[in-house]
């Protein structure tokens, strides 16, 4: 069976370029979409996740154009 790479929260704030804690204050407050959890509760990130929160990343601080 082929599943799907999860990233967890501190591997997600990582790919987006952002702190774990910031990244979790954008999920408690509503501002990103909540994620899946795991049997555990703990919060999982699809690739999808990812890219999502990146966009909305971005558009708060876009890259550096050169």
């Amino acid at each position: 069976m082929n599943r799907e790479r999860v990233f967890s929260l501190k591997e997600a704030a990582k790919q987006v370029g952002v702190s774990p804690i910031t990244l979790k204050r954008w999920l408690l407050s509503g501002r990103v979409r909540e994620v899946a959890r795991d049997r555990n509760g703990w919060r999982v990130f699809t690739g999808g996740d990812v890219t999502r929160i990146r966009k909305f990343a971005e558009k708060l601080d876009p890259p550096n154009k050169r």
